[in-house]
């Protein structure tokens, strides 16, 4: 079993913005907000490709879990609380279908579908993996480093 690129790229982008100080801490000492982060600042920090990555946070912001805000001081933030985003509705969402073989599509030509054992142990497998996505949200895999140190994000110097 393997989540998709898209999937992937979802998890980065709400892991980055869990941990970013504008979503983890608000405001500054100075009481100016920091500014909120672009997708090209993700896509730099995690080295992928940034059209990829504004397809999935278009994904992300469509089905609620981000907002994008357009112009100066723009850019991407968490709609919810991490702990409000289970990881595997956020899965599910972009994932679109999980079909480990092809007789879990509702037409399949398998000659054996009807007496096949194979399809109720793997939906039992699936299950399974869905049941610990759905056990964790966003929080579980975003916290802080010891000690409560705010990350540091910075531009990858090319």
């Amino acid at each position: 079993m393997q989540l998709n690129q898209q999937t992937d790229f979802a998890f980065r982008i709400l892991i980055y913005l869990a941990g970013h100080p504008r979503t983890a801490r608000g405001e500054t000492g100075s009481g100016v907000p920091p500014p909120l982060p672009k997708i090209r600042e993700i896509a730099e920090y995690f080295d992928v490709s940034y059209n990829h990555l504004m397809k999935v946070a278009n994904l992300l912001a469509s089905r609620g879990y981000v907002r994008a805000r357009r112009g100066k001081g723009g850019g991407l933030e968490l709609a919810q609380a991490p702990e409000q985003i289970p990881l595997g509705e956020v899965a599910r969402e972009v994932e679109g279908h999980w079909h480990l073989v092809n007789c879990f599509a509702q037409d399949t030509d398998c000659p054996i579908s009807h007496g096949c054992q194979l399809a109720p142990v793997l939906g039992k497998a699936l299950e399974a993996f869905w049941a610990v996505l759905d056990q964790h949200t966003l929080a579980d895999i975003a916290r802080l480093p010891p000690r409560d140190i705010p990350l540091t994000f910075h531009a990858v110097n090319r």
